[in-house]
């Protein structure tokens, strides 16, 4: 099975991603897509899809990190960053929603957003924050201002210096819990304006050179063609999972998948599983073949139609 990362270097949940992948020993394929929209390679896979990153193993398509996570771990057959249940569920939610507007609002703040548009000329800013404007049109990424965010990443960086030991956030293991927060922290520490905060926890900052220490696996350098061209040579397979259907839906009936807070740009297919965990549609696309396409339950909501 090939397996293609659909990701840019600066995103922070591609990061998160990119250690995965390193701790499973995992060989892939790099395709660095734009920063912005148009991504005219990926959307026959993604059938319309718009973050990042995206996971491709062969005609199989897994959009959001939290499906991509489980994605990986079935792949390897290895659970063990999920040991610790619970506990480990409920960091990572909260690093991959609280946490992730915490370190958007400091690296959005004037001076933090200054330095980063400074690597762009004025028509590449220009394009940037039209870009995200779209990604959140009839959402907010952000919902406090940068002093309340201020305090929020002091607060919780004294807490999380405090609870670490040598190991790391629920033990001497690694859970999918340090791979979640790690990868916020990862975004403030590449700002040169915010990466000082960072600079006054010493517990923290050696968990972080832990975590970093996993790598990016072994990786090739690939393409979009590449990328679209494997995944029209393959046929997707559903994974042995539980369907749970809530009442009133049926496999094999069409629906529209959407996220419900940002990027709400619904992807059309048939139902082919759903899970308590895991949402599965299959598409028919002219470009990339029969694709199915991953999304986990939690955070997505399904309309008929």
């Amino acid at each position: 099975m090939a397996i293609y990362l659909h990701h840019y270097p600066a995103s922070l949940f591609s990061e998160k991603i990119r250690l995965l992948l390193g701790y499973h020993a995992l060989a892939w394929n790099s395709v660095t897509i734009p920063s912005i929209m148009p991504r005219q390679l990926l959307m026959p896979l993604s059938g319309g899809y718009r973050k990042t990153p995206i996971l491709q193993i062969d005609a199989n398509v897994y959009c959001d990190t939290k499906i991509i996570a489980r994605a990986l771990a079935r792949h390897c057959q290895d659970d063990s960053l999920y040991q610790h249940g619970f506990a480990a569920h409920r960091v990572a939610d909260w690093a991959d929603t609280q946490l992730f507007q915490v370190a958007v609002a400091l690296n959005f703040s004037p001076p933090a957003v200054a330095s980063m548009m400074g690597q762009f000329s004025a028509d590449e800013a220009a394009a940037f924050q039209k870009d995200r404007a779209e990604l959140t049109q009839g959402a907010s990424i952000v919902g406090f201002a940068p002093t309340a965010a201020h305090a929020y990443v002091f607060h919780y960086l004294h807490e999380l210096d405090g609870s670490l030991g040598s190991g790391f956030i629920l033990g001497a293991a690694p859970s999918i819990a340090d791979f979640s927060v790690y990868h916020c922290l990862w975004f403030l520490g590449n700002n040169e304006v915010n990466a000082v905060v960072l600079e006054e926890f010493p517990n923290v900052v050696r968990w972080m050179a832990q975590i970093s220490e996993f790598g990016h696996g072994n990786v090739t350098e690939s393409t979009g063609e590449q990328a679209l061209e494997a995944g029209s040579r393959a046929e997707p397979t559903c994974p042995p999972i539980s369907n749970s259907l809530p009442e009133g839906y049926s496999l094999g009936e069409a629906v529209q998948v959407t996220p419900v807070d940002y990027g709400r740009i619904p992807v059309a297919g048939t139902l082919t599983a759903w899970s308590r965990d895991e949402i599965v549609v299959t598409r028919e696309d002219s470009r990339a073949g029969r694709v199915m396409v991953h999304f986990p339950s939690a955070g997505f909501e399904v309309i008929k139609g």
